[in-house]
């Protein structure tokens, strides 16, 4: 196999080439040596070798077959369990910064976290899910299948970093927009409430994105509200008060509080909305996650809580709302934004 050989202030600019007369071979890493980038070419023919030439490269060179990249998670998976045993971990895993989750069958649990080892060299330990999500805290059950025997998390988005253990806490990497999104809906000196603010991802990115903004984050797991702290801490943070206890007894200083809420717990959420009411201000803005039929879920519970806040006599105007993830064959995780006004 042929690789050309580069200065490095030219290699962008050949790689760019490469790439757009499809001459790129993406099966090999691109590597440097001194002041020289070599570039790994797909199968080429005399007239384009000499094109390549012409453009002023410094050489053509065989390019070595070490530094072959891995395999994909997918190609490894197929080449080692076969088609039928592919087929059932198709659904891929979960990466927590240096732990991946994986769920799969027992029995192939070793071969698919060697397949996740070796396609992603930024993952340390690889965990199986035992069992669903329970208890009042979301936490489940993981065991150690390959790699360092952690349970520690120490996992990175959008700008800031977070340190948990998996195995006592709640954390979605698939939220990771969602955070984003929120953060971005911000505004100057808002005050904000996170209701079940687990380790801190919403309100740290949020209070790292916004530092005029004073946000509150509540979390009833002693363990969830520790990591919190901590990640508060190694970020760098010093606008956001962290509560330990349950979010609908914050207690009277709170009340009218809140410009914007946000309420990340899709499965409880309606339930809340009494102190919701208490902490909001004339127009605040709320996040509201919840699980609903696929076909039905936002008119469900768009009717819901239009209903609960008429008889508080206050409406409700919704300015955005999004399907968030699948959550089942039938069900669906989405977000409704609204704003509750006195009417």
């Amino acid at each position: 196999m042929l690789g050309l050989k580069v200065k490095t202030k030219d290699a962008e600019r050949a790689k760019e080439y490469l790439l757009r007369h499809n001459l790129f071979n993406r099966r090999y890493r691109v590597f440097g040596r001194g002041s020289f980038i070599y570039l790994p070419l797909a199968a080429t023919s005399k007239s384009q070798l000499m094109e390549l030439k012409k453009l002023g490269r410094v050489g053509i060179m065989a390019f070595p077959s070490t530094i072959r990249r891995p395999g994909s998670y997918r190609e490894l998976l197929k080449s080692t369990l076969g088609k039928g045993g592919y087929a059932s971990v198709v659904k891929g895993y979960d990466l927590l910064g240096n732990i991946a989750v994986i769920d799969a069958p027992k029995s192939m649990a070793k071969k698919v976290a060697k397949a996740v080892m070796s396609s992603n060299r930024s993952v340390e330990t690889v965990l199986r899910k035992e069992g669903a999500v329970k208890g009042k805290y979301r936490t489940r059950g993981y065991s150690h299948v390959l790699g360092l025997k952690s349970y520690v998390a120490v996992y990175k988005e959008n700008g800031c970093i977070f340190r948990f253990d998996v195995r006592k806490v709640f954390f979605s990497a698939r939220l990771a927009y969602e955070r984003l999104r929120i953060a971005k809906l911000v505004k100057s000196h808002e005050t904000v409430l996170v209701m079940f603010a687990g380790v801190g991802p919403f309100a740290i990115e949020i209070a790292k994105a916004h530092g005029d903004a004073n946000v509150v984050a509540v979390e009833l797991n002693g363990a969830a509200y520790r990591s919190m702290l901590e990640n508060i801490r190694m970020n760098g943070i010093d606008n956001v008060t962290a509560e330990c206890g349950d979010a609908k007894k914050l207690g009277k200083r709170y009340r009218s509080f809140a410009d914007r809420i946000v309420m990340p717990l899709p499965k409880d959420s309606y339930a809340f909305l009494d102190a919701v009411n208490r902490y909001a201000k004339n127009g605040c803005m709320v996040h509201y996650y919840a699980f609903g039929e696929t076909d039905s879920a936002f008119e469900y519970h768009t009717g819901k809580i239009r209903k609960f806040f008429s008889k508080r006599r206050k409406k409700i105007v919704v300015f955005g709302k999004r399907i968030v993830r699948p959550y089942s064959a039938h069900e669906i995780e989405i977000v409704l934004d609204f704003a509750i006004r006195k009417r």
